[in-house]
């Protein structure tokens, strides 16, 4: 004979059927399936209750959004034009102008230092004038990265290399993350090589040893051709490897170079050549 339920095992049993019923509209209003993705997940019923009406508020605000310039969409501020500000004033006006945002629940942040009147340029100038859609959530946050307009490319290729470096001295890394750095087509050493290629033979390098330390990685020189899109790289590197299985190390030391090309917004590697490797 099956035994009763209890009044907590009857109130799970009624939020399951409500979650369910929750997907169902979603599905019908909106097109979205979500049962493949929430079944077996785990989620506590009351949480992904909790999860699936942020959802819908969500897709029913969507539905009925009008787009809006983010300026209107802050309450148009009082603001002062960058050149009339001396540079302690613009200190004051950036909190100001960032503490709006904040409210209207809207972050800029940068990757990098930039300067608080750049900083304050680019919002009251550029920011200001884009479009957003005009819909409010409890919780939602518009996030906007200085980068992503006014990218450093200077950063972003000291990045790429570093993420080579990174990745052949640390053997907790995967191999996707240095496949993603690469081109399709890599010279190492005179040699072409398909990026898997590179990444075969990287990775054979790596299982010879242990472990690595790296004792020193500096760049002596970053130059960047913007019209073609290219940049040359020239470093040193000195790192030692603990040969598997003994308790002999290697020492490795030398010049790095590395040949970047830039695909849009995103610089890959076309070719290297490091210490040791390969």
């Amino acid at each position: 004979m099956q035994e009763p339920l209890d009044e907590e095992e009857e109130n799970l049993d009624d939020i399951h059927a409500e979650n369910e019923i929750k997907k169902i509209k979603l599905a019908l209003e909106h097109g979205m399936d979500l049962s493949k993705s929430l079944d077996g997940s785990g989620l506590p019923p009351e949480i992904e209750g909790q999860f699936l009406d942020y959802v819908q508020k969500w897709e029913d605000a969507y539905a009925n959004q009008k787009m809006i310039l983010i300026y209107d969409f802050v309450g148009r501020p009082v603001w002062k034009p960058v050149a009339e500000l001396s540079d302690d004033e613009v200190v004051g006006e950036l909190k100001t102008i960032m503490d709006v945002l904040n409210k209207n629940s809207i972050r800029v942040d940068t990757i990098c230092d930039v300067e608080d009147r750049e900083l304050y340029r680019f919002i009251t100038e550029e920011l200001f004038n884009l479009e957003t859609n005009d819909i409010r959530l409890e919780g939602m946050m518009q996030c906007y990265i200085y980068e992503d307009f006014h990218p450093n490319h200077e950063f972003d290729i000291r990045n790429r290399c570093t993420e080579l470096v990174e990745y052949i001295t640390d053997k907790e890394k995967d191999s996707s993350e240095v496949i993603r750095g690469l081109d399709d087509r890599v010279w190492y050493k005179g040699v072409e090589y398909t990026k898997e290629e590179v990444s075969k033979k990287v990775n054979h390098f790596r299982d010879a040893f242990g472990a690595f330390g790296i004792e020193e990685f500096e760049f002596t020189s970053v130059v960047l051709n913007d019209s073609k899109n290219e940049a040359s790289v020239c470093g040193h590197l000195h790192y030692s490897g603990e040969i598997e299985g003994s308790p002999e190390t290697m020492d490795f030391d030398g010049a790095c170079l590395f040949g970047l090309k830039r695909e849009y917004d995103w610089w890959v590697i076309t070719r290297f050549e490091l210490p040791g490797v390969m």
